[in-house]
């Protein structure tokens, strides 16, 4: 069982790849807390925190679709290379400004819109990197791989994080993360990739980008669930992204906040050990079920901030989100050709990301019109109610893994 976990590791490519993700990862899970209470010690309040955010979720939005194109038509190595750097810059320039007390709040906006920018070009890259390293039986080994890896990593860093905030201070988290896209990007330097063929190549980046959409139109299953991942990473970012901290701050403070969230990566890690020999036929069921998951830490915020609990609703979020990343990458590994990987996944990551900006820039004002509880119990009903809707649509629901990938072998 363990040799058919680890057999992608026995592709060099992969695991270059797999090296340089880990590190990014265990940087990452520390950043998003450190970030947000760095903001929060310039400026007690939603609002500018939701601004900070917004700086890196609005170029992922505007900018997706193009690395997506720009992913399918140009080395994907050099692409994540690059970016790494560019990544590494901007969060060195960050960590020095937040370290020295020199930061503000118009500083991290601009450094994090250089960050989304970076980040938009890569995502693509990045998520369709499997299939283009892996043989066909190592896919599933190799899409859960990552995720325990991503999940290891994120179990003890928001908890690390918020002790540096409670200690040392927020910057020294951000230096770290800077220092892992440096680290990243020399592994990336070590990936040696096939030859990619691209039969569909138009003459420039927007015939490319019309070819993209046209092929998800055609596949009928792509815009319909990305529209659904619109309003839930919505939900999510502005009720948990935002509102999450600033009502932490009030009760379980930062070392409670960054454990809680510990808990998300511990039951992505477990269910990801279980799911080495599931057969997944229905997608889109489990894709719409794990959404709805994520309505969890709402309930326990707009209720009773209790630490045990709200680590329990997050640990049901991870396991929900362990499922969720297993069904879509499986699905489009089936479905999508090679070179219509990243365009695809920028489609899809358009639609997730253009939510999160609304969300992280709309909850503070509802916060101070309706009061934090109620956006949060309203965040989490809204949850259950658009995955329902989405189920009872046969293009959605209808969707079928006819031939699932072989589990690894030895």
């Amino acid at each position: 069982m363990t040799s058919s976990r680890t057999a992608p590791l026995r592709v060099p490519a992969f695991r270059w790849f797999f090296l340089g993700q880990l590190v990014n990862s265990a940087g990452s899970s520390m950043s998003g807390i450190a970030l947000a209470f760095a903001v929060l010690a310039i400026s007690d309040s939603p609002a500018a925190l939701g601004a900070v955010l917004a700086g890196w979720t609005v170029p992922m939005v505007a900018f997706m679709l193009l690395g997506g194109a720009l992913a399918d038509r140009m080395p994907r190595g050099l692409v994540l290379r690059g970016c790494n750097l560019v990544e590494a810059v901007a969060q060195t320039m960050t960590a020095v400004l937040v370290i020295t007390g020199y930061a503000e709040i118009w500083h991290l906006v601009v450094l994090q819109l250089v960050s989304g920018t970076a980040s938009a070009v890569s995502y693509p890259a990045e998520h369709g990197m499997v299939p283009v390293l892996l043989p066909r039986e190592l896919r599933q080994a190799g899409y859960l791989l990552m995720s325990q890896s991503r999940s290891a990593t994120t179990i003890g860093g928001p908890a690390v994080a918020g002790l540096l905030v409670a200690t040392a201070g927020p910057g020294y988290a951000l230096a770290i993360d800077a220092a892992t896209f440096f680290l990243a990007a020399g592994f990336l330097s070590l990936m040696r990739l096939p030859p990619g063929e691209r039969p569909d190549r138009q003459d420039s980046v927007l015939g490319d980008l019309r070819a993209g959409w046209s092929f998800a139109r055609d596949l009928g299953w792509v815009i319909p669930a990305s529209s659904c991942a619109l309003v839930f990473n919505a939900l999510f970012a502005g009720a948990v992204g935002v509102l999450g901290p600033t009502i932490a701050e009030d009760t379980i403070g930062s070392e409670g906040w960054g454990l809680a969230q510990s808990a998300q990566a511990v039951g992505v890690f477990v269910t990801a050990l279980s799911l080495s020999r599931v057969v997944i036929r229905r997608p889109m069921v489990v894709i719409m079920v794990a959404f709805a998951a994520m309505g969890l830490p709402m309930l326990v915020l707009g209720t009773s901030v209790d630490l045990l609990l709200l680590s329990l609703a997050f640990a049901g979020t991870g396991a929900a989100l362990s499922l969720l990343d297993l069904a879509w990458n499986m699905t489009v590994q089936e479905k999508v050709p090679e070179e219509m990987l990243s365009r695809i996944q920028s489609i899809d990551g358009f639609f997730s990301f253009v939510g999160m900006p609304v969300g992280q820039l709309l909850v503070g004002p509802l916060a101070l019109a309706l009061g934090t509880r109620s956006v949060e119990l309203g965040c989490a009903a809204l949850c259950v109610l658009v995955a329902a809707v989405a189920l009872s649509r046969p293009v959605i629901a209808g969707v079928r893994l006819d031939a699932p990938a072989a589990a690894a072998s030895s």
